[in-house]
């Protein structure tokens, strides 16, 4: 398997996740000693597979489900150089009687011999100013 292949299979492991809570199938796809960072965002970075997986299911929790709805699309396909991958994205919010909350960025991976070895995330700095925007005109409303 190449390693489109590979971050294709993560993704859709990874959709599926946040549907119904079982992240225990996006294991296979980290190395043991995988690491996470948020570029320029507030969140920490992770380091381990075990340490993402709970990270990752805890932002869920504390963003994507208390939202009405989150739909996430492919801005470009992924794009590889070596052992490198990239993806444009971009993730709308939606909240009844508030307006959508878009957020766009890319991801960035590092692949380890068929396993993802880094993952970054960097939301561009107009997402970040429409975040804060957003929560402090909207955030009281989202769901606990």
């Amino acid at each position: 398997m190449n390693n489109i292949d590979t971050f294709n299979d993560f993704a859709a492991a990874f959709e599926a996740a946040v549907i119904d809570g079982n992240w225990a199938r996006i294991e296979k796809y980290l190395a043991e000693d995988a690491t996470y960072l948020n570029v320029g965002g507030p969140d920490p970075k992770c380091e381990g597979r075990e340490a993402i997986i709970a990270f990752l299911k805890e932002d869920v929790s504390n963003t994507d489900r208390r939202f009405d709805e989150r739909v996430l699309i492919a801005l470009t396909p992924p794009a590889t150089e070596g052992d490198r991958l990239s993806r444009q994205w971009r993730c709308t919010y939606s909240l009844a009687e508030a307006p959508d909350l878009v957020v766009e960025g890319e991801a960035r991976y590092l692949f380890d011999d068929g396993l993802i070895k880094e993952i970054e995330e960097e939301i561009t700095s107009e997402s970040m100013r429409n975040v804060e925007e957003w929560m402090g005109k909207y955030g009281s409303r989202l769901h606990a």
